[in-house]
């Protein structure tokens, strides 16, 4: 059962924008922004422009911290690719930030056309030597060093955030600073946190996360991939939250969102409760105690 909380939230004047071409499409914000609180997410969400020029923009965070998956739905979201269902994209909050190389798969939301950006995002993309370590770690099966948070003021110095490069017109929304939504959004899942049974302050205080034992690559394999949906070549992005012991066994394996068909959700939670051993969370003590773990799994 869903709660919704529709928060109004502060937006600043947009600043510089970036610079003047003919086929980029600026869209000022039509709602103020929206938060949902659902039992296992949180979403964030807003309308920039008016008629048939009209995005709505979607912030989905699945646990507390600086990421989220975006999603953008409308109809001028038009691909300048068509021959397949995934295309590339710059991704950008400015005026500040760096540009930030990315993927998304198309398809429709409803009655409009729909961009879900492969991979969490953040205000701050990460840097090279950043990306570097992260891939060195994934391949040797080892968890990726834990990053710095984002500091508010960049957040706040945000003015819009620009999609350019694999669409027939660059978008630009006009999101205003982002410190206020996205500190509502953190908000709101640390109160999801407390919903799946874990002590918030505890939680907040962790001297070590629960961390794979051999990496999370094992386990899956190719053979988990459910074989009528290998045949038909469905491809699945499922986000999951597993529930860690003191003594690192996984104890519940829960689907937070998925692309379905239902098959991709039952092969995830069923290979992963049987393979995946961990170093269970650590409190502020040093003492071994229950926490999550959570990853998007794409099976294509």
């Amino acid at each position: 059962m869903r709660r919704f909380l529709t928060a109004l939230l502060v937006a600043g004047v947009a600043g510089p924008m970036p610079a003047q071409a003919q086929d980029v499409l600026r869209l000022k914000p039509s709602t103020k922004w929206f938060l949902d609180y659902a039992e296992d997410s949180c979403r964030l969400a807003r309308k920039f422009g008016e008629g048939d020029q009209q995005v709505t923009l979607f912030f989905d965070q699945f646990e507390p911290g600086d990421w989220f998956q975006v999603t953008l739905g409308g109809n001028v979201l038009r691909p300048k690719r068509t021959d397949s269902n995934r295309i590339g994209l710059m991704f950008r909050f400015g005026p500040n930030e760096a540009a930030d190389e990315i993927e998304a798969n198309t398809g429709r939301m409803d009655d409009q056309r729909a961009l879900i950006v492969l991979g969490a995002q953040r205000v701050v993309p990460l840097t090279e030597a950043e990306q570097a370590a992260r891939k060195a770690a994934f391949e040797s099966g080892l968890t990726p060093a834990t990053l710095l948070p984002v500091e508010r003021e960049r957040e706040a110095s945000v003015d819009w955030l620009e999609l350019s490069g694999g669409l027939k017109n660059d978008v630009v929304l006009e999101t205003g600073p982002m410190d206020q939504p996205l500190a509502a959004l953190r908000k709101c899942s640390w109160d999801t946190v407390k919903l799946w049974g874990l002590d918030v302050a505890q939680q907040k205080n962790l001297t070590r996360k629960p961390q794979p034992k051999q990496g999370s690559k094992p386990w899956l394999t190719g053979d988990d991939y459910p074989r009528k949906m290998a045949w038909a070549g469905y491809e699945g992005i499922v986000n999951f939250r597993l529930l860690i012991d003191p003594t690192g066994k996984p104890i519940s394996c829960h689907i937070q969102t998925s692309t379905r068909p239902k098959e991709f959700d039952e092969a995830v939670c069923n290979a992963i409760m049987k393979r995946a051993r961990f170093d269970p969370a650590l409190d502020a003590e040093g003492k071994p105690v229950t926490s999550f773990y959570r990853q998007t799994v794409t099976l294509r």
